[in-house]
């Protein structure tokens, strides 16, 4: 960035000092001799500084820089003075002046000033254009997707924005895939409220967190006394969802019995509750969605293949946050301004900052990158943000070391610990899917639900 400078000085020794000097470091400097011609220039150019003399004929320098500052608030200013007035600078500068300096004049301190002035005005600059993006974005697909955190001008998203336009307004069912924090569900609602189904409910459902007996009367419901603690007829979600959607998060979790009622209900539009023999028709769309490959899952016997068919129908693919690194800066910026705005604060994103968020892998993807600009919000002091505080997650072996025996600790108390440390590990790994951590540990559902209680696990921290 260029900076454009005027500079107002009766003098013409200064101004031509000013001239040299300062077009010599590679500045754009205009000059003027007192305050009225300064306005006229001011006017009808766009300057980024004004350097101005406060003692001249005409319009008082003082005066000038109320002028300034009213008409062209966003002006950088500074004032130089023959006299040392200590009254005169607080005066001025409670006019909105950013520096004050003395005749005669030290052009080191000029030009460490001016390079001062250039970095935050280019700061300002790169936030304006990134506030000005997540705008544009927000009003391009606030109004026609509600996409609430799903920002991005990236080519992918571009591509996935006209995949729900065009995806949206039909009935055909979706398969959602994509890592862990891309924003699935997101999507998934995204394209219920932009179909004709609007008026409707949507349902989610999240497949990893319920036992086979649990997830089915969640889905089909269950008639009294079908199983223990049945103590009254129940209606399912799909049912609840009647002439509207049903989001089937993490459907790779769904056990093979879920997975054939599931395919019966897609073709044939009806089921039954469990411990029910009459058949319930429904009219709902689903949407399902995936952080496991499913072509794989299904090539190793692990998924049904017809029920994949049925489900794949629209596959959508999220890409994760490192393939659309374009998206960071507006992403950051976006949740930026949100977590400024509830902390009352105007925080700036320095290029320094930029390159942080740039150079991480992001594994935890846009849920990632939402947490840490709370975190860097809350803990950074000033408005200018220089460091991201970014949380490494450390290494399964770090965490499994964290657990080695030690004498000093009493061998109940270690045990503890490292059945704590195992499910943090396994809940990690997989994900918070109690299917998995249940396959992986070896402990039945009913002692992981006690055990995760106990040490105080909540399986929302790991999705």
């Amino acid at each position: 960035m260029k900076l454009k400078i005027l500079v107002i000085d009766d003098e013409r020794s200064i101004r031509e000092t000013f001239k040299l000097r300062l077009s010599k470091w590679g500045y754009d400097v205009h000059l003027a001799s007192d305050g009225i011609s300064g306005m006229e220039l001011l006017s009808n150019n766009n300057f980024d500084m004004v350097i101005s003399d406060i003692k001249m004929p005409g319009i008082p320098g003082n005066e000038l820089v109320k002028l300034v500052k009213e008409r062209f608030p966003d002006i950088e200013i500074v004032v130089i003075t023959g006299f040392a007035n200590v009254e005169l600078a607080v005066e001025v500068m409670k006019c909105g002046v950013c520096d004050f300096l003395s005749k005669p004049l030290d052009f080191s301190l000029i030009k460490a000033l001016l390079k001062r002035t250039n970095d935050r005005l280019c700061l300002k600059y790169e936030n304006r254009l990134l506030k000005e993006s997540v705008s544009k974005l927000q009003d391009e697909l606030g109004q026609k997707y509600n996409l609430g955190e799903i920002v991005g001008k990236s080519k992918s998203m571009k591509a996935l924005f006209r995949l729900i336009e065009t995806v949206a307004p039909l009935d055909s069912t979706v398969l959602i895939s994509g890592e862990t924090g891309t924003g699935k569900e997101l999507i998934a609602k995204t394209i219920h409220h932009n179909s004709l189904r609007a008026s409707g409910r949507i349902i989610t459902v999240d497949c990893g967190a319920l036992t086979e007996t649990l997830l089915e009367s969640e889905l089909f419901g269950h008639k009294k006394g079908a199983f223990t603690g049945a103590q009254s007829n129940k209606r399912g979600h799909f049912e609840q969802a009647d002439g509207g959607t049903i989001f089937l998060d993490e459907i790779s979790n769904a056990s093979n019995s879920v997975q054939q009622k599931l395919l019966r209900l897609i073709e044939e539009k009806s089921f039954q509750r469990l411990g029910d023999e009459s058949v319930i028709k429904v009219d709902v769309r689903i949407i399902a969605a995936s952080n496991e490959d499913l072509i794989q899952l299904v090539k190793k016997g692990k998924f049904r293949q017809d029920l994949f068919y049925r489900l794949n129908v629209i596959p959508i693919y999220l890409p994760p946050l490192r393939e659309r690194k374009e998206d960071i800066p507006i992403l950051a910026r976006y949740f930026l301004d949100s977590y400024s705005q509830q902390l009352g604060r105007v925080m700036e994103l320095h290029t320094e900052a930029i390159a942080q968020l740039l150079s991480h892998s992001w594994p935890g993807n846009v849920r990632e990158l939402s947490n840490v600009m709370e975190r860097t919000a809350v803990l950074t002091s000033g408005n200018i943000i220089r460091n991201i505080f970014i949380t490494e997650i450390r290494s399964d072996e770090s965490i499994i070391s964290s657990a080695l025996p030690s004498l000093d600790t009493p061998l109940k108390d270690q045990i503890v610990e490292l059945e704590r440390n195992y499910l943090k590990l396994a809940m990690k790994r997989y994900h918070g899917q109690i299917n998995k951590v249940v396959q992986c540990s070896g402990v039945n559902t009913r002692t992981l639900f006690r055990k995760l209680r106990q040490y105080d696990l909540d399986k929302k921290d790991y999705h």
